[in-house]
């Protein structure tokens, strides 16, 4: 008997464990995931609510969607601006899952509007009408983007502030018209297009992760600044052998011709010099294989191998290669936080929002995300970017009277070469009142000194003049 109710204690015990736990994990998971569960378009308080939509406005106020009269739902006049800002405005059918139109739909129906506003409303004898949302992206300088984007590639545009965070812009190619969706018929949609690159596109980096292993470079080994390094077009080693793009040899050279010249031999060997643990830290320090949680909206994690089957997966990684993922906002978030002193910025979306009443109810504040790299270390490795568009391999970034700094990159995407390489460029102005990072991958583009740098640097002259 004594047994019996030992056991039944046990028992008793356990299950309050369980209860608790289950309870715990429910509480955390609403609290982490209850803003995308209550702004899925599944959701049935949704379709009953009788509320009008509130306006989605750019930074300056220009209209990005609103509810006219009739209740029905109206997006930018100009055909080009609407496309461009497909995936980030969204639609009401819900095809865009990372737009503002699904993310927020709580937010502008207002379904959680309280008490004394809606009996105000009803005082007044007026419609209840959803929250207004203000984003931080430039309306005019996406739709121009998106404009210059090289005709029948595919590829993601993205541009922020380093400072604040801010996204300016967030170009998905390609993009579709919300109006296509008004019968819930996406026929004239193409391809992927509901996808929004910049955030779910993952893609391998090619050359421009050599940012990252040359700060685990001069953060492991301040030697290496120094360090002489010797490139005949190929290395071989064990498990491998590595080549430098054309078979290009670079003969001599020092760790900042090496970069700017983006010599894949001295990048693999300092990957191999570094080991697995040190460059996987750094790679991880700059949010490689992170779980991002920014409550503006969805973003995928990046990748970086945590093992390696011998020194060739590892040498590979060392150049942007093998299993390296990483989506072009978070490249972007890299550039920037070498362009801040190390500082890597929280990116945000919301700007404002106001109630109908006009009340503001939360408004966006710039946030430190992490502290990647020292001021001296950022400091060398913007030195480094800025002698790749001076007279490297991204000169076609350069802006006449501004200080651009970048890396360009040419990703494999098959083992036999038989698909053109993706062509990436990311960098950013090294200027006080224009303090902007970008990144431009073109899948398809080949060479990233070409298409990717021209663009960007067209981009970035365009933010100075739209932006300010």
């Amino acid at each position: 008997m004594k047994e019996l109710r030992r056991n039944m204690r046990f028992v008793g015990a356990l299950v309050v464990v369980l209860f608790v736990g289950l309870a715990a994990w429910f509480a955390m998971t609403a609290f982490t995931q209850g803003s995308i569960w209550a702004s899925d378009v599944r959701n049935s308080r949704l379709r009953a609510t009788n509320s009008l939509r509130g306006d989605i406005t750019d930074r300056d106020g220009n209209v990005l969607a609103t509810t006219a009269e009739d209740g029905t739902r109206e997006y930018a006049a100009n055909a080009i601006a609407r496309r461009a800002l497909s995936q980030t405005v969204g639609d009401i059918a819900g095809m865009s899952g990372t737009g503002i139109e699904t993310f927020y739909s709580a937010t502008l129906l207002d379904i959680s509007t309280s008490l004394l506003d809606r009996l105000s409303e009803l005082f007044h004898s007026r419609d209840h009408v959803g929250s207004s949302i203000q984003i931080t992206v430039d309306g005019p300088l996406q739709a121009w983007i998106a404009s210059e984007f090289p005709s029948g590639y595919r590829g993601a545009v993205c541009v922020t502030n380093y400072k604040t965070g801010e996204i300016l812009a967030m170009v998905s190619m390609p993009n579709y018209d919300p109006y296509d969706l008004s019968n819930r018929s996406d026929t004239q949609v193409e391809d992927t297009a509901y996808l929004n690159r910049c955030l779910q596109g993952l893609y391998t980096p090619g050359s421009v992760f050599k940012i990252i292993t040359l700060a685990s470079a001069i953060t492991n080994d301040s030697a290496v600044i120094d360090q002489d390094f010797s490139c005949s077009g190929e290395w071989t080693y064990e498990g491998g052998r590595i080549v430098c793009a054309g078979g290009t040899s670079h003969g001599a050279l020092n760790l900042k011709t090496a970069f700017k010249r983006s010599c894949n031999v001295t990048f693999g060997k300092l990957a191999y010099q570094l080991g697995p643990e040190r460059l996987t830290r750094t790679a991880e320090r700059f949010g490689f294989n992170e779980n991002f949680k920014f409550g503006d909206f969805l973003i995928y994690n990046s990748a970086f191998p945590t093992e390696f089957n011998g020194m060739n997966g590892l040498v590979w990684a060392g150049i942007g290669q093998g299993e390296v993922l990483v989506t072009p906002l978070h490249m972007t978030m890299i550039s920037g936080a070498v362009a801040n002193g190390g500082v890597m910025m929280k990116p945000w979306l919301i700007q404002r929002v106001a109630n109908s009443l006009g009340k503001p109810t939360a408004t966006g504040v710039p946030t430190v995300y992490r502290q990647v790299l020292s001021a001296s270390e950022a400091g060398l490795i913007a030195e480094y970017m800025y002698a790749t568009v001076q007279s490297g391999t991204a000169t076609r970034a350069a802006i006449k009277g501004y200080t651009v700094c970048g890396k360009t990159g040419s990703a494999e995407v098959s083992d036999d070469k038989s698909v053109e390489t993706n062509a990436w460029f990311t960098g950013f102005l090294y200027d006080e009142a224009h303090p902007y990072a970008i990144s431009v991958v073109i899948e398809g583009g080949g060479a990233g000194a070409r298409m990717p740098s021209e663009l960007a640097a067209k981009a970035l002259k365009k933010a100075i003049e739209y932006v300010g």
